[in-house]
This record gives structure tokens, C-alpha cells and sequence, in this order.
């Protein structure tokens, strides 16, 4: 009780309300598309049964009514470790493959996981009209940021993530750079994700001056390391 007193205190000194007493975001428009980023971690052990599973998942979604996009990959270091990248029509759309297909699937790798099966739904923020993944031996670069939940450090922050969306689709080798906010947790939570048509042209943009300028800017403003994971096609 003393350490949450001495906490707001700290805020209120600073001149900024305490996370806890903001307003939760308004809720999203349920006719907007609905994009998902799920993490699924296995036991080493299950990597071969999780890999099969998720390529028949993803041939399945993709023929779903109101699907936009499935996708699947596998980490490319930690390799028991995969992402899905859905894109729905709309939430109806979105809610019936949850109940159904999605909830199948989180059923079927339970026994597999070796952490929580972790899906997080967002809204677009910065996007452009959703397009397949590239040929070739792409690599995904998807990044979790956690920006202080802090009203004068979001509208600082904030501003920053599309720019930075706009730069990267200008450059040699991006074939995608979305910016989604998170809707089911706090709206301070938004995912970047990235395919570049090799690991080359990936490491060129991250030596880029307006990618660091990008961090740099960013970085004080964030709660949480800027998580960045590379992934390959789940083939």
C-alpha cells in the first residue's frame, strides 16, 4: 500500500496521472479490419508436430470467409518458436474463426507449449493495403513496443511509428512495414512488422540513419526492451 502511495506520488510530482487512473482506450470500430499477431513457444521435442500443425492451420484460415492473410513462421533462432500473422475482414469475421478453426488449434498444441499461447489482436495504425508475402527467402523482423502508458510521453512517442513505417517501405528490399496497436490490451502496446527480401537488406535498413535516429528517439520512451524478432517462411 505504501510502495502504490509513494508511487503516485512520484507521478503527480512529475506533473503526470498515474497509468492505473487513465481512461481505457474507446473501443475499436467493429467493421475494421482486425489484425493478429500470435506467438506460439513449443517443447523442443514438439517442434516437428508443431511445424505440421501450423502449415495445415495456415492452409486452412487462408480459405476462411473474411480471412485477408495467414501466414506462419518460425523464429529463426529459438527454432520451436513460431508467429501467425492473421488479417480478418472485420471482428464477426475475426470471433468466428476464434470460436472455431482458432480455438482448434489452441487446443491441438496445448500439450506442445511450453509457455502461454499468446495472441494479441490490434488494430491498424499505420498500413497500407494488405499484399502476400514476397518470393524469395524473406526474413520477418516483427517488434513489440511498450510505450510509457504516460499521456505527454505517448503524444511524444507516438508520432514517431509512422514515419518510421514510411521510411522502411521506401527502401531497397521491404517488401512490408505495418504498425499495429494492440485493442484487447492497453492501447500503448503496438507491434511492427517487417518482411526485407534477405537478412542483407534487413541489416542495411537497421544501419540506416533514419532507423537509428528512429530508436534513438523512441527508446527513452519505452517500458520494456525494443523487442525485435527475426523469422523465416514456415515451409
Amino acid at each position: 500500500m505504501k510502495s502504490a502511495i509513494l508511487l503516485a506520488a512520484v507521478f503527480l510530482a512529475r506533473g503526470m496521472a498515474p497509468a492505473a487512473a487513465q481512461a481505457p482506450a474507446p473501443p475499436p470500430d467493429p467493421a475494421a479490419p482486425v489484425y493478429v499477431v500470435s506467438y506460439i513457444d513449443v517443447k523442443r521435442s514438439a517442434k516437428a508436430e508443431a511445424m505440421m500443425l501450423l502449415k495445415q492451420f495456415r492452409a486452412a484460415c487462408a480459405r476462411e470467409r473474411g480471412n485477408r492473410r495467414c501466414e506462419a513462421a518460425q523464429r529463426m533462432e529459438q527454432q520451436n518458436q513460431f508467429v501467425v500473422l492473421e488479417i480478418w475482414k472485420d471482428r464477426a469475421s475475426f470471433d468466428a474463426h476464434a470460436a472455431g478453426p482458432g480455438k482448434q488449434l489452441r487446443d491441438r498444441l496445448k500439450a506442445m507449449l511450453q509457455s502461454p499461447y499468446d495472441e494479441r489482436v490490434h488494430t491498424a495504425y499505420a498500413v497500407v493495403p494488405p499484399q502476400p508475402a514476397p518470393e524469395g527467402r524473406i526474413v520477418y523482423a516483427i517488434a513489440h513496443i511498450d510505450i510509457v502508458p504516460v499521456p505527454a510521453i505517448l503524444d511524444k512517442a507516438v508520432p514517431l511509428l509512422s514515419p518510421a513505417a514510411e521510411a522502411g517501405r521506401r527502401e531497397r528490399g521491404n517488401g512490408r512495414f505495418e504498425v499495429l496497436q494492440q485493442t484487447e490490451r492497453r492501447s500503448n502496446h503496438f507491434t511492427l512488422v517487417e518482411i526485407w527480401s534477405n537478412r542483407r537488406t534487413l541489416e542495411a535498413h537497421q544501419m540506416q540513419p533514419h532507423t537509428i535516429r528512429f530508436r534513438e528517439q523512441l527508446q527513452p520512451n519505452i517500458g520494456a526492451l525494443y523487442d525485435e524478432r527475426l523469422y523465416k517462411v514456415l515451409d
